[in-house]
C-alpha cells in the first residue's frame, strides 16, 4: 500500500515516515527505513514515495505553528530532505549537526492492510 497523508489541520505541516523494510534496511540498519520531509498546506493531500506491505508503519509530523504528531520510536531525522536506515544505539550530538531525533508514532493500517492501494492518515 502507498502511505498518503492528508492534511486537516489549520496550519502547514511537514511529515516524515518509517516503515519496516529489512531487504534495504536489515542488519545494522534495525530492518526500519526513514524518509521526509513532505509539506503540506492545510487541505492539501499527499501521495508519498514509500509503499509497504506491512500493516505497521510510522510517522512524525510538524505543523509550522510549533504543534507536533508524535511518539515513543525513537529515530533521527534531518532538517532536509532525507532517505534513510535507523541507525540502532546512536544518538545525535549537540552542535550544527542537521539530524536530530524525534518520536514516531505507530500506525496500525489493520490486518486487511494487504487489500489497500493507498492507506490515507488525515492529521488533524
Amino acid at each position: 500500500m502507498q502511505l498518503c497523508f492528508s492534511n486537516g489541520y489549520t496550519s502547514p505541516l511537514s511529515v516524515a515516515v518509517m516503515w519496516y523494510s529489512p531487504g534495504t534496511c536489515g542488519g545494522d540498519g534495525g530492518d526500519w527505513e526513514t524518509r521526509g520531509w513532505w509539506n503540506l498546506n492545510p487541505g492539501d493531500n499527499v501521495g508519498t514515495n514509500v509503499w509497504t506491505d506491512n500493516r505497521y508503519f510510522c510517522f512524525y509530523a510538524e505543523a509550522w505553528d510549533g504543534a507536533y504528531w508524535a511518539g515513543p520510536y525513537g529515530a533521527q531525522v534531518s532538517i532536509y530532505a532525507f532517505d534513510g536506515c535507523i541507525d540502532i544505539g546512536t544518538s545525535v550530538s549537540d552542535g550544527p549537526d542537521p539530524y536530530f531525533d524525534v518520536g514516531f508514532r505507530l500506525v496500525d493500517a489493520g490486518w486487511w492492510s494487504w487489500t489497500y492501494l493507498t492507506y490515507t492518515l488525515n492529521l488533524v
